[in-house]
């Protein structure tokens, strides 16, 4: 079950998507909307600093927070976990669009030398190679290349790959939370054959996300590359100054 901070936030994020609280307009304050949730300031806080960082709301000093217009570029926001576990891909824009996914491949490989260092485990390791295309209202959007650490989670069943959350199965199995992450964003074009994944031409602009994503006890289990479409997806970084 998510945190209830997080519940909120999607709660808060769904009543900007649905246009309840309209680009420009304040939202109630912290103390209103920790009282209609029934929850402590800080709790409520966490929730709105995470709408902040994913660029849904901004505060002005002195007047209160008010939703901003991120929203109606009609692109989505890249590498944008936050919180106790990381959503992935599904999970994290549930909220927003239909979801889904189509397997290219799944397959058990000997861990490549590259892999492997970022796995942290020795050369030659089985890990499981997941070719994945990612869709949002049935229009691809992007291709993700998994390889997943095969002593972390030995069977990853195929409707998962195709229906489910990755992520959330992988928590059920190990009882675990997925906590960190850490990527490289980079610029690239799209070759002949993830163009042709993703019905596109090729050439096209791309954004390469690359990372290792770790559990609560440290240990690395997916190193991860997707090819997103750049018209598609934006970075936000966000900065407050104290």
């Amino acid at each position: 079950m998510a945190a209830r901070y997080i519940e909120i936030k999607q709660s808060i994020q769904e009543d900007i998507l649905s246009h309840r609280y309209r680009v420009g307009e304040k939202i109630p304050s912290e103390r209103e909307l920790a009282a209609l949730y029934g929850v402590t300031r800080v709790t409520l806080q966490k929730a709105m600093n995470v709408l902040e960082q994913e660029g849904f709301i901004e505060r002005i000093h002195g007047k209160g927070m008010f939703v901003t217009n991120v929203i109606e570029d009609n692109v989505y926001l890249l590498n944008n976990g936050t919180g106790d576990s990381i959503l992935g891909f599904s999970r994290e824009l549930a909220q927003q669009a239909k979801i889904s996914s189509q397997l290219i491949s799944h397959n058990l490989i000997p861990a490549p030398q590259t892999i492997a260092g970022q796995l942290e485990i020795p050369a030659n390791q089985p890990v499981h190679f997941i070719r994945r295309v990612r869709l949002i209202d049935d229009v691809p959007v992007l291709v993700e290349d998994s390889w997943i650490n095969c002593e972390v989670i030995p069977t990853i069943p195929v409707n998962v790959l195709e229906q489910g959350s990755l992520y959330q199965y992988i928590e059920e199995v190990t009882g675990k939370k997925i906590k960190f992450y850490n990527s490289v964003i980079e610029g690239d074009l799209f070759n002949q054959e993830l163009a042709a994944l993703l019905s596109i031409s090729e050439g096209l602009p791309m954004l390469k996300v690359s990372g290792v994503t770790k559990l609560e006890d440290g240990k690395a289990f997916n190193f991860s590359c997707s090819y997103n479409r750049a018209d598609m997806f934006k970075i936000k970084n966000s900065w407050v100054g104290k």
